[in-house]
């Protein structure tokens, strides 16, 4: 591969986009590995390790200040041993001097730049530094280090190190999960932005995993503010300017209160997990907003993130021709040249566009004279202002964005991660399944069995997974999130298919990771296997997306109503007591955990299983009225006489036939099951009346 430089460093082999994007730097980088730090021993330096990614924009500053500059190089050169970190290749490094960043610090983000002894032990951290402080400070350390003072630095490392294992020991708690449940909400309810949702009053972050929260809080209590912050907060994102209106899907985060402007890099967990959250949405609500929006984030997927063999890319890059957000904004004249005057006239009005511009960029607050697309309040409401329906704004809306995106075509795309990650396919893949339940999308699931297939075909070899793949293999061994991710993705495909090979596999994985990561004497989940400086690491926080541990709980207890065995949902229920302690400490930062206790642990849940002849198509209205609803604690198998797989998985099923050959539907609450439930009408009866939230 050709760098367009004469003198690459170490990173030349790697296949991350981010550590190329780095390989042509003057400083000696070196990727992460065991070698690396024999090599500081051997050299008796410290280590100077960079975290970043692709698409961080902080990332690319840094990078053109510091890293590409000679003088910095030289410092890194002769008193490191600088190392390079990917991030999402290494989430498993990346968490352990994240978690040491946040206890050192308070906040943390990326580039994350560490300063450690030859063993890995951290001992000095900051983010993004510019270039004449970070050579001050590389140089003040190394004076330091090398003038007989080491000990102070060694000493802070073995203290920083056994602060660390503290943190990540079992922690078992008292509070009750009713009283766990309820803080949580509270904490959302204190951090609740009332004007325009989300939660804290600077830069906001989706967290959909906060919204999936609310609707299952609202679900069980019946409390209204609980689903009016998860609505307000989707009905903003969705008018703001972190949602790219013009093509589709949403950028990672705003630097502001108001959803207006983002840093635009896009990432497929955000996609995945916000697709998720407004297909919930559209459940409860049947509101047009939440199904145009997921139709627009599914189209998105398939033009832009789906290689060739059909695995989903990891992101797209913020900036485009050098600039941030240049792909993504508009120049008033720009939107002239493109639509009649008439459209013209609707856009400025109904797109906030302004011929200074409202886009300010972040470091000067200065006007850049171009304009980010958004609406600015909720759909709903912006159709009211206009005297027309909200199915007729949105048709407008796309009839104007179209010819926007057919000119934005023309303009050099941002660059494409084009690496794929097991763990966060496997969030898009349970989101695209769940989008076909709900939307009846026929792309939705289409992409959603390539994505598995793929999977299947190039990262699981036999029980094991493999957590990147890319150029035609597969490397780094999968850790806890995923065999959890790629678990929960086929248990969704398989409630959308009822595929025995999806129901099959995702039992078997659920196996492996129960192997592979259990600690059997601590009574948790590990982050990973095998040995390293992040070997005895546990990360149950849910952060920007659910954590690994979270969505291992969430599978286990699934895998255990799916075929009855107790010994799954045992793990699951001693590894949340072992990390309950930590959850009492702060509630809200474990939403996704909390949710799936909400599913199942708290009051009813529900496995359904429907029998009916091969091949038999009234079926498909009985599990049509079972899809419609948003009924979140809950298993749905489907079973006919070829099922000889499931019912071997699931014998609890064994007797459950389709009676007079009719579909049958078999209803057990908590593992208690009800007579058999012919015909759509009873079914439903039996079900109760969906849960739908009536918008004032």
């Amino acid at each position: 591969m050709s760098l367009g430089c004469a003198r690459p460093n170490r990173l030349v082999g790697s296949k991350s986009p981010y550590l190329l994007q780095h390989a042509c730097n003057p400083v000696d980088w070196r990727p992460w590995s065991a070698e690396v730090l024999e090599e500081a021993r051997a050299l008796g330096k410290p280590l100077f390790i960079s975290i970043g990614y692709s698409t961080c924009h902080w990332c690319h500053v840094m990078a053109r200040e510091s890293f590409e500059d000679p003088d910095v190089a030289a410092v890194l050169n002769e008193y490191y041993v600088p190392v390079k970190v990917d991030r999402e290749e290494m989430p498993d490094v990346d968490s352990f001097y994240m978690a040491y960043c946040m206890a050192a610090l308070g906040s943390c983000g990326w580039p994350l730049n560490v300063i450690a002894t030859p063993d890995g032990k951290p001992f000095y951290v900051r983010t993004y530094v510019r270039r004449e402080e970070l050579i001050w400070l590389l140089l003040q350390i190394a004076k330091v280090w090398y003038s007989g003072d080491r000990g102070l630095a060694e000493g802070a490392g073995v203290e920083a190190l056994r602060a660390l294992q503290n943190l990540w020991a079992p922690r078992p708690g008292d509070a009750s999960l009713g009283d766990l449940i309820s803080r949580a909400y509270r904490e959302l309810l204190d951090s609740y932005d009332p004007v325009y949702g989300g939660f804290g009053r600077g830069p906001k972050f989706p967290v959909p995993h906060n919204i999936m929260f609310l609707l299952r809080y609202w679900a069980r209590s019946g409390d209204r503010d609980a689903v009016e912050m998860a609505l307000r907060t989707l009905d903003y994102m969705v008018a703001g300017g972190i949602h790219d209106i013009v093509g589709g899907g949403f950028h990672r985060y705003t630097v502001d209160s108001k959803w207006l402007q983002p840093h635009f890099e896009k990432m497929l967990y955000d996609q995945a997990l916000i697709l998720t959250a407004l297909v919930e949405s559209y459940q409860v609500t049947g509101d047009l907003t939440y199904r145009w929006a997921s139709e627009k984030i599914v189209r998105f997927l398939e033009e832009s993130m789906l290689n060739p063999e059909g695995g989903l890319y990891t992101a797209l890059s913020a900036e485009s021709s050098g600039v941030e957000g240049y792909f993504y904004t508009w120049g008033y004249d720009e939107v002239r040249s493109v639509l009649d005057e008439d459209e013209f006239r609707i856009a400025t009005r109904l797109f906030n566009i302004t011929e200074r511009g409202n886009y300010r960029d972040e470091a000067s607050g200065r006007p850049t004279g171009r304009n980010i697309l958004y609406i600015g309040l909720p759909l709903r409401d912006a159709a009211r202002l206009n005297n027309i329906s909200l199915a007729e704004l949105l048709e407008l809306v796309d009839r104007l964005t179209s010819k926007l995106g057919q000119a934005r075509m023309h303009r050099e795309p941002p660059p494409v991660d084009d690496k794929v990650l097991t763990d966060w396919n496997g969030l898009a893949l349970a989101a695209l399944a769940k989008t076909y339940r709900a939307l009846g999308s026929e792309k939705a699931l289409v992409m959603a069995e390539r994505v598995a297939s793929f999977l299947v075909d190039r990262v699981l070899d036999g029980d094991k997974i493999y957590h990147c793949y890319k150029l035609g293999e597969a490397y780094i061994d999968g850790m806890l999130a995923d065999y959890a991710s790629l678990t929960w993705g086929l248990m969704e495909l398989y409630e959308t298919t009822f595929k025995e090979r999806w129901f099959e596999l995702s039992v078997d994985l659920a196996n492996s990771m129960v192997k592979r990561f259990w600690d059997e004497e601590r009574g948790v989940l590990k982050f990973k296997e095998g040995r390293g400086v992040a070997e005895d690491l546990i990360d149950p926080y849910d952060t920007s997306m659910p954590s690994g541990y979270s969505l291992a709980l969430h599978v286990l207890i699934r895998a255990s109503r799916y075929t009855g065995d107790p010994r799954f949902e045992n793990t699951a229920l001693r590894a949340f007591k072992n990390v309950s302690g930590l959850v009492e400490l702060n509630p809200s930062a474990f939403t996704y955990m909390l949710s799936t206790a909400l599913d199942y642990w708290v009051d009813v849940s529900y496995e359904i299983v429907v029998a009916s002849r091969e091949g038999d198509r009234e079926v498909l209205d009985m599990i049509g009225e079972i899809w419609r609803r948003f009924m979140p604690n809950k298993v749905l198998l489907h079973i006919t006489e070829a099922s000889r797989r499931v019912r071997e998985l699931a014998p609890y099923t064994k007797n459950m036939i389709a009676v007079e050959g009719k579909p049958t539907a078999y209803i057990c609450r908590n593992r208690v099951c009800d007579l058999p439930i012919m015909g759509v009408e009873r079914l439903s009866k039996v079900l109760g009346r969906p849960l739908r939230y009536e918008r004032r």
